[in-house]
């Protein structure tokens, strides 16, 4: 099973964005829509810390957005990795958890991308 982003018409963006964001970042296939929506990827594969991902460009506009309550759940393995990763993540978007000490985690924080995609982070 693996993650689908569907986004509209920012795919390529946001792929440039996780790949600068992210070390472990691996691009590994893309695919383009036909004529006339070519600009747009139809399918691109990617991982982050060996996770695969899939995000597809929707041409089509949608009544729908993203749901907060469905989020990536990604352990870090210190404080300054936590705050560096919510700062950059949180950027354009918003913060829903600002990093703290909620009790069930000794550092954790809930942004939201300028996508739209939820990012809750942890130290494990």
């Amino acid at each position: 099973m693996r993650p689908f982003i569907t986004i509209e018409q920012r795919a390529q963006e946001a792929l440039d964005f996780y790949s600068a964001t992210f070390p472990s970042f691996q691009l590994h296939s893309t695919q383009h829509h036909a004529e006339p929506h070519d600009a747009l990827i139809m399918l691109a594969t990617f991982s982050i810390r060996g996770q695969e991902l899939m995000i597809s460009d929707s041409p089509i506009q949608h009544e729908w957005g993203i749901t907060p309550g469905v989020s990536f759940f990604l352990d870090v393995d210190n404080e300054t990795n936590l705050l560096s990763l919510a700062e950059q993540l949180s950027g354009e978007g918003k913060v829903m958890m600002p990093p703290g000490n909620y009790g069930f985690s000794k550092q954790f924080a809930w942004v939201e991308d300028r996508f739209g995609i939820n990012w809750q982070l942890n130290v494990e």
